[in-house]
């Protein structure tokens, strides 16, 4: 693995470690999240995991009067990323998050996916998640990876969502925490939305009307 650093404006870098969703590369996310916040970098200000990469935001005063701005804080993390680094990744926090599925795109999912909507409920909620990270909406989790027999795309034209909806698209899914303009395929919807960390992992529990 050879991770690369990319400038994100003039206070953050973005190291990215590949270009796959999986479970082993984000270990290597969470692995260096883990480095970077138990030995802060000087003028760190948030690090934020995502898929496949890790972004560190700096105090732009202390990046530019201490290290001449981002090539040398950059030259910085490349010294840590090289240093042999060990941590155990804490096991994610499981929530058991109950769903309705009478969501309005089940019907349109199991027809593109040429399965009942049975076959969906059940498929989606036999397998646990992994939160990867959040963002869009404060809130929001992209959990991952869907079984691949409920792939389905987004909706070509965004809709209104509500909170509590839990959607599917591509191989994710994830509920939304408010509403929003949105343009997931609603399959359930649930009344429980905790506080997702990235390495949480999420089961959802089939409920009654």
């Amino acid at each position: 693995m050879n991770p690369q650093i990319y400038e994100l404006g003039d206070s953050a870098l973005t190291i990215e470690f590949g270009n796959e969703i999986s479970g082993n590369l984000h270990q290597e996310v969470m692995k260096r999240f883990y480095q970077f916040q138990s030995v802060p970098l000087p003028g760190t200000l948030d690090l934020i995991p995502a898929y496949t990469s890790l972004t560190i935001v700096f105090d732009l005063g202390v990046v530019a009067s201490r290290f001449q701005g981002l090539k040398g804080m950059k030259n910085l993390i490349e010294e840590k990323l090289a240093e042999p680094f060990s941590a155990v990744i804490p096991e994610g926090r499981l929530h058991e998050i109950p769903c309705l599925y009478e969501g309005p795109d089940l019907a349109f999912v199991a027809s593109n996916c040429g399965l009942s909507e049975a076959d969906v409920i059940r498929i989606h909620s036999e397998k646990e998640y992994h939160v990867f990270f959040l963002g869009f909406l404060p809130g929001f989790a992209y959990m991952g990876t869907t079984d691949e027999r409920i792939t389905v795309a987004r909706k070509e034209k965004p809709v209104k969502i509500q909170a509590g909806d839990i959607g599917l698209a591509g191989n994710q899914t994830g509920i939304y925490p408010s509403a929003s303009p949105g343009g997931w395929q609603i399959i359930g919807r649930t009344n429980t939305i905790p506080h997702f960390r990235a390495g949480d992992r999420v089961r959802f529990i089939p409920v009654p009307a």
